[in-house]
């Protein structure tokens, strides 16, 4: 099957269950994924004059994300890893379903460097997210260990794309320990396409996809400016 029917290294809208249909059976080297949290999550900060609008499959979506996790470890090669981000609001399904297929060997804490708002008067301010991270089967890390919390400040409202994106120097640190140049990462919910700008960063292929028509028009643009920069300093 040449290229998994045009998959590499473009973000391809459509649900993800259905993109991954067309993966073989253990093709993928590594999944860095961040997948709706449950919590019909919408983000107060704003693009412009406009709050982001709420995000598809947020609420009422366990059945995906229990698809989701199996159908990765159906396309994931033996001996690789997976880093799922997810929240402390439903971590107790999101652990149960991971462990149901892979070996959780960190729940990794990112300290964002900077609080949310939530209850201001009823509850501790938000400063963090988690990223469970497991094998299939056992890898090893291609770079030195590090503490499993992580200190990476959360993208400023300004340069948002997507009200959960994810600063790429976090991503680059699982993409470099996980994974060798030219593996093929994949990420189902891609949202803007930060994995995509990791994995082109660090010389890595991929296949991402995402619902939202105009989320992947601002990954595709991304995706094209970060190979034209690449290309002018290489």
């Amino acid at each position: 099957m040449t290229e998994f029917n045009g998959l590499f290294n473009k973000v391809t809208q459509g649900d993800c269950l259905g993109v991954m249909k067309r993966i073989p059976d253990g093709s993928i080297d590594l999944v860095v994924t961040d997948p709706p949290y449950l919590m019909d999550y919408q983000s107060r900060r704003r693009v412009k004059s406009e709050k982001f609008r709420k995000i598809d499959n947020d609420v009422d979506s366990h059945d995906l994300i229990s698809e989701y996790i199996k159908e990765c470890y159906r396309i994931m090669k033996e001996d690789t890893a997976i880093y799922l981000f997810c929240s402390w609001h439903h971590i107790e399904f999101f652990k149960m379903e991971f462990e149901k297929r892979f070996k959780l060997k960190n729940l990794i804490i990112w300290n964002k460097n900077n609080h949310g708002s939530g209850d201001l008067r009823g509850a501790y301010a938000p400063k963090h997210e988690l990223i469970l991270f497991g094998h299939k089967g056992r890898t090893l890390f291609r770079e030195k260990r590090v503490p499993d919390v992580m200190d990476f400040a959360k993208i400023p409202s300004k340069k948002l794309t997507h009200p959960t994106e994810k600063p790429t120097e976090l991503l680059d640190v699982f993409i470099r320990n996980s994974s060798d140049e030219g593996d093929l990462i994949f990420d189902g919910f891609a949202g803007t396409g930060s994995t995509a700008l990791s994995a082109i960063g660090n010389n890595r292929n991929y296949i991402l996809c995402e619902i939202d028509k105009e989320y992947v028009e601002i990954a595709k643009r991304r995706i094209d400016e970060a190979i034209a920069k690449k290309g002018a300093t290489s």
